[in-house]
């Protein structure tokens, strides 16, 4: 079993960040934002119920089978020290995806560019009703 990521000092570079992979996935969302990013994110699950919250999401993937999209929630505090990298998800309509579908996805949309992804534990999905996974893309 994996630790989660409960306390840790931001990666200072791209590979540090790789290898923490496994734990981010156990992360909580306390760990991986900052305080404000996640007071933010509180309010608006507050604010927003969920059944809307799903249809917004299935209108972004619009009738696609999969869409990548920017996360509007990134995991900031996780990143603090790499502003060129970034955090995506990519959502299924169609359900769980093969890992050669999202190798492919992703390299399509961010051609010779750095990237990994991971899917969150069940314990630390937000939405586990719509498939997702987390992606990061260095940038530069």
């Amino acid at each position: 079993m994996i630790e989660p990521l409960n306390a840790f000092d931001p990666p200072q570079t791209w590979e540090e960040l790789v290898e923490l992979k496994p734990k981010i996935r156990h992360s909580t969302p306390q760990t991986a934002r900052f305080p404000e990013d996640l007071a933010f994110y509180d309010l608006y699950t507050k604010l927003v119920p969920r059944d809307i919250r799903l249809e917004i999401i299935k209108q972004l993937i619009g009738n696609n089978d999969y869409k990548i999209l920017q996360n509007n929630f990134p995991y900031l505090k996780l990143l603090k020290n790499l502003p060129e990298v970034k955090h995506f998800c990519l959502w299924s309509r169609v359900g769980e995806l093969l890992p050669e579908v999202i190798e492919s996805e992703i390299a399509k949309a961010f051609p010779g560019k750095k990237y990994f992804w991971l899917e969150n534990s069940l314990q630390t999905k937000s939405i586990p009703e719509i498939w997702h996974c987390q992606v990061f893309v260095k940038e530069k």
